[in-house]
């Protein structure tokens, strides 16, 4: 599937230089930034869909993947007066951000961060999983590592679940923020578990195992 999106990831810590390998592994276009500049980003190792860019030529992307510390996010934030027509996923977490109770005042990390970027169509995404986790190169025959989606924008959520998918991940939309957005709220149901959507052919052989299991239980 070719792309007509254009994506950019912001950030160059370990959550970003793993997304970047992805759009990489899955010849996926984007740009990559940093604050520091494009000639301090090492691609190397990545396939030509990669391109090194000046942070302000990433914000004029289609879909912005914010993947900075969480208290980077408002200034970001404040380079534009509008983002009107973007997508920005959110892929941070307040999770052992210093007086983050306070910061947050009972709202969630993304609704804190999207009043950030007024006009935009803000989407959490990325962030329930460990980087290491979302690095995995795992066979297809051995299914899809499953990825949560939440927006208030329906368009954009499908936005967001159609790159996961070009990602090679199976994704799951999980509506508003405050409603099953919450459940990727850092320490919630969702967060850090272990997911796959497996092959019909896999899924269909261990449905027959587990019901073999199970018959033999009760038959004993």
């Amino acid at each position: 599937m070719t792309s007509t999106v254009q994506y950019a990831v912001v950030g160059t810590g370990t959550v970003g230089t793993v997304l970047a390998q992805r759009f990489s592994d899955h010849c996926v276009p984007a740009l990559w930034a940093n604050t520091r500049g494009p000639e301090t980003i090492d691609v190397t190792e990545l396939s030509a869909s990669i391109t090194p860019a000046t942070l302000d030529t990433a914000l004029d992307a289609d879909v912005i993947i914010l993947a900075i510390p969480f208290l980077q996010v408002r200034e970001l934030g404040g380079r534009r007066p509008d983002w009107s027509g973007k997508i920005v996923v959110d892929a941070t977490n307040a999770f052992l951000v210093p007086n983050s109770e306070q910061i947050l005042a009972g709202r969630l990390s993304t609704e804190y961060n999207a009043e950030a970027f007024p006009g935009a169509a803000v989407v959490k995404s990325f962030n329930q999983t460990a980087a290491r986790q979302l690095a995995e190169k795992r066979p297809p025959e051995f299914g899809k590592r499953v990825v949560f989606v939440s927006s208030n924008d329906p368009a954009a959520s499908a936005t967001v679940a159609g790159l996961c998918t070009e990602l090679g991940f199976a994704p799951i939309e999980l509506g508003r923020l405050d409603e099953g957005g919450v459940l990727i709220q850092a320490r919630n149901a969702l967060v850090l578990r272990e997911l796959y959507e497996l092959p019909s052919e896999l899924e269909k052989d261990t449905q027959v195992t587990s019901a073999y299991h199970w018959r033999s239980h009760f038959s004993a």
